[in-house]
């Protein structure tokens, strides 16, 4: 008797599982990833000129700045890698 409603209630238990996890992981499929990423600070008349490692979490909200030849530059995201346009605003975290 117990392994008949065993066989029985199985399944839908399964389904339910499945169902309730599409739910749980569809925010993360939508959501940007969020991870170090390379910056690139815009010298005069040099475009992404040198690298630098930032952030790309917003929730962080410290832009991300360097500096080079003692002034400080802000470092941007390239929107597409084989562009030499730098312009997302980036992210760095804090140290704690």
């Amino acid at each position: 008797m117990k392994t008949k409603k065993f066989k029985t209630v199985l399944p839908v238990f399964v389904l339910i599982l499945a169902i309730a996890s599409a739910f749980a992981f569809k925010d993360t499929e939508e959501s940007p990833l969020l991870a170090p990423e390379t910056g690139w600070i815009n010298l005069p008349g040099t475009p992404c000129a040198i690298a630098v490692e930032c952030d790309n979490n917003p929730l962080l909200e410290v832009v991300c700045t360097a500096i080079y030849n003692g002034v400080e530059y802000q470092a941007f995201g390239k929107p597409n890698p084989s562009s030499m346009l730098c312009s997302r605003v980036l992210y760095k975290p804090q140290p704690q």
